[in-house]
């Protein structure tokens, strides 16, 4: 089935009965239908493991939690199954995204949902290892497990372009210390937290990317975020924290986001977007902290 469309025996699989729509946002490949959310799955495995693993969440999460995330819908013929011929369907959770005005916000629900996922207690996925799109490429390389020579479809373009601050973030780079753990976290988690100032309901973390590194590295992410796109500067880091380890974690924080720009790259579109990146400003920024 295409992505771009949806059938009517994907909404009866699911048990849903309203009409569905477009739904802004979400690579515009989403739809909504009442209160559900109807989302393609780029791989089913990992959408079913994703979807059960948020149910265990939502059982574990106290009564008092600092966030909400959405209710996994199964099909309506098997209440194990979460994914229908590469549909799967979510409830549907209010709110925009933050990051104009909510950022100590932001770090503070990360925190929270890293701490919970860290109660699961899972083993590293396989999935994690096996996709290999842009982003886990460019994971892979900046925590030295992969070579960028090893990477197909690298844009000599973009990696001139970011020469500069890739050049000083690699300078910047040291061994974290011994004893570092791993887990699974959101590795996308800054546009992804949704906050409705108007209810006030509890901010709605969505779309799960999970990687498999130290919780602290999710922040450090929301941080290089805030850096390059969203005008943020040393303060925001001070709310991270600069203690050595928050601080090594933001260089890769930083170098993955920036050497995602030179694999599998859509030229036409970064050569758009590029004068809005703020890397080379972020870099020197971490570098007179440092």
């Amino acid at each position: 089935m295409s992505q771009s469309t949806l059938s009517a025996e994907v909404l009866e699989a699911f048990g849903i009965s309203a009409p569905a729509t477009h739904l802004a946002g979400g690579r515009s490949l989403c739809f909504i239908a009442g209160d559900v959310v109807l989302k393609p799955s780029d791989e089913e495995v990992e959408s079913q493991w994703v979807a059960q693993l948020i149910s265990d969440l939502r059982k574990l999460q106290p009564v008092s939690s600092e966030y909400q995330v959405a209710r996994p819908i199964p099909v309506a013929s098997d209440e194990n199954a979460f994914v229908y011929r590469g549909w799967t369907a979510w409830s549907w959770l209010p709110g925009e995204e933050g990051q104009s005005n909510h950022w100590a916000d932001i770090l503070r629900v990360s925190q929270a949902f890293h701490r919970d996922l860290a109660r699961l207690d899972v083993p590293k996925p396989s999935f994690i290892g096996r996709r290999l799109n842009r982003w886990q490429e460019a994971d892979l390389v900046t925590w030295d497990e992969k070579a960028l020579a090893q990477v197909p479809s690298v844009s000599d373009e973009m990696l001139a372009y970011f020469e500069a601050p890739l050049r000083e973030l690699w300078q910047m780079k040291k061994p974290l210390p011994e004893g570092i753990i791993s887990q699974l976290i959101h590795g996308d988690i800054s546009g992804n937290i949704l906050f409705d100032d108007q209810t006030r309901s509890l901010p709605g973390v969505i779309d799960m990317t999970f990687y498999w590194r130290p919780a602290s590295y999710a922040e450090a992410i929301v941080v290089a975020d805030g850096l390059a796109w969203h005008g943020q500067g040393r303060g925001l880091i001070e709310l991270y924290g600069t203690d050595e380890v928050r601080i090594q974690l933001l260089v890769r924080a930083l170098y993955w986001r920036c050497i995602t720009f030179a694999i599998d790259t859509d030229l036409d579109w970064a050569r758009a977007h590029i004068s809005e990146a703020g890397y080379h400003g972020a870099a020197r920024i971490l570098r007179d902290i440092i």
